[in-house]
């Protein structure tokens, strides 16, 4: 019976990522490759089993059950949670951003001489 390779990945937010490569049985599921990657000792909970518990599983950034049956070469993501919305952390950091901002840009633009170049001689 053939194989398949698949790889699964882990970051606890902290700077510590777990990357594994993996050769399962034909038929294996995301959570036989969670299992057998030795990715769910490292887990802070088994939230990953659940439908909508706090740990999901993706494969290359889509969420997927657990149940679902793998295929060759894919990566089986292990996620947590958003800590921020993304739109909120964007606002955020245009907050912090100095005041110069976009209108420094037009403030510069307008400064400068439409035809810039070198001067005709005459």
């Amino acid at each position: 019976m053939p194989g398949l390779r698949c790889s699964v990945y882990w970051s606890d937010g902290a700077g510590g990522d777990c990357l594994r490569e993996l050769d399962l049985p034909a038929g294996s599921t995301l959570a036989d490759a969670v299992q057998a990657s030795g990715v769910a000792d490292l887990l802070p909970d088994a939230s990953w089993r659940e439908p909508g518990g706090a740990l999901r599983l993706a494969v290359w950034g889509r969420l997927r059950e657990p149940g679902e049956a793998l295929h060759d070469g894919d990566r089986v993501d292990v996620t947590r949670a958003l800590r921020v919305d993304p739109k909120e952390a964007r606002r955020l950091r245009a907050r912090l951003r100095p005041a110069e901002g976009s209108a420094g840009r037009s403030d510069r633009a307008a400064a400068t001489p439409a035809r810039a170049g070198r001067r005709r001689q005459r």
